[in-house]
């Protein structure tokens, strides 16, 4: 509506000079092309099964025990296939897991779930939208230079996030179902329908590891790309269709007329988040063309807005606006109207600049669930599976006191790359 708006009084009165928006111009495809591309990838590992296994591997008769392995599967998970899938994913994971060992309360699995994610995501370029989005306009971020850096905030942050869960929720880990009652099989995840139809004949096994194997070995080719510093999305979408090719093989010599592979990648795709993140782009780039954010930072940060790394000060208190902001508009339009002033820092320490923005925009996501979509994602997720308790005011009791602490901290050891 806003760009429509400018286009408009362009065309009524040019005389004005009101300029146009290159509404195009203003959408930045790597983060597009690798969310599309790491959706199909999940798809086809969720065909194979592997939440499954990931299921067993979380269950425990002992919910302490539990809620450990949750935080390091979901931080896991995420630096790999993107936190917003994470999120949904194990949602309704571990919502069946709670119900089977009759947890007295869900809520610090689904906090477990949210924070964890949101802290293992910081490890890597493609964890999260606004770190694949910062890696593709900085300059010098590359995979693993990126990892090396973010890997000590992120163990000593999930480690200091997991122990504040167990101290806070530790009277509300009880499972009352604790002997390991697995309950009624209605009460279970759905078994993968793949996983049900291809197993029946010795062929067909054979076939269906075959297939597996083969999504195990492009999926560890993908990770590896990275590692060599390929282009993120481009090595998302060539595995993601590698991926179509090789379930379309399957069925093919398993005889398998079921759903085809143009069906099976279209509903894989979660065309709202897409959308959301065009329109941000859009929406974004045309606020900052008017100049105002540029003058609003400058403001805000003085005399720190020329060399944001000049002193610890600095570095502090731009991380302390990135917080805030993050939490009010969110950390995608927060990077996107950062890009002009840090495109201005000197070219010594604008990469570290980005990086620890990077760690403060995501992180600072769990102050409130507003501040992060994958939050977001774990409430509508948890609402779908009947849980209502997962609000924004339960969230904001635990979550304050902790991101402000794994924040901070991995500020402070992130410190010395900047100054």
């Amino acid at each position: 509506m806003a760009c429509g708006l400018r286009e408009l009084c362009h065309v009524a009165w040019p005389e004005e000079g009101y300029p146009t928006v290159d509404i195009f111009g203003k959408v930045n495809p790597t983060p597009i092309a690798l969310l599309f591309g790491l959706m199909l990838v999940n798809a086809y590992l969720k065909d194979t099964g592997v939440w499954q296994h990931v299921e067993q591997l979380l269950d425990s008769s002992s919910p302490k025990l539990m809620l450990l392995k949750l935080c390091g599967v979901s931080a896991f998970t995420s630096c790999v296939l993107l936190n917003d899938t994470t999120c949904l994913v194990l949602t309704p994971v571990v919502l069946s897991l709670c119900r089977r060992r009759g947890a007295q309360s869900s809520i610090p699995f689904l906090l477990a779930i949210s924070t964890s994610s949101n802290i293992g995501s910081s490890l890597t370029i493609i964890g999260n939208p606004q770190n694949a989005l910062i890696a593709a306009i900085a300059p010098g971020i590359t995979f693993l230079g990126f990892a090396r850096t973010m890997f000590l905030p992120v163990l000593v942050g999930l480690a200091l996030n997991t122990l504040y869960l167990l101290l806070w929720f530790w009277h509300d880990l009880v499972f009352e179902n604790a002997a390991g009652m697995e309950g009624t099989q209605s009460e279970r995840s759905d078994p993968d329908p793949e996983v049900a139809i291809n197993v029946s004949t010795g062929n067909q096994k054979c076939l269906w590891r075959v297939y597996i194997g083969a999504v195990a070995a492009v999926v560890t080719a993908m990770v590896t790309g990275w590692t060599f510093s390929m282009a993120t999305d481009d090595v998302a979408l060539a595995a993601g269709s590698m991926l179509t090719l090789v379930r379309a093989m399957r069925r093919r010599v398993a005889g398998d007329d079921g759903q085809t592979e143009t069906e099976f990648a279209l509903e894989a795709i979660d065309y709202s988040i897409l959308i959301l993140f065009i329109g941000q782009f859009i929406l974004v780039g045309a606020t900052v063309d008017t100049g105002l954010p540029q003058k609003a930072f400058q403001g805000i940060l003085g005399p720190c807005s020329s060399d944001l790394a000049a002193g610890p000060g600095c570095l502090l208190w731009f991380s302390a606006v990135v917080l805030l902001l993050s939490n009010l508009i969110s950390n995608v339009p927060v990077i996107l109207m950062l890009d002009p002033l840090l495109s201005t820092q000197p070219a010594s320490t604008v990469t570290s600049v980005w990086v620890l923005c990077a760690w403060v925009a995501t992180v600072s996501g769990n102050l409130t669930m507003m501040g992060s979509a994958a939050n977001l994602i774990v409430a509508h997720a948890a609402e779908r599976e009947g849980e209502r308790g997962f609000t924004a005011t339960s969230f904001s009791k635990f979550a304050v006191v902790p991101t402000l602490l794994v924040t901070a901290l991995g500020v402070f050891l992130m410190l010395p790359v900047g100054t």
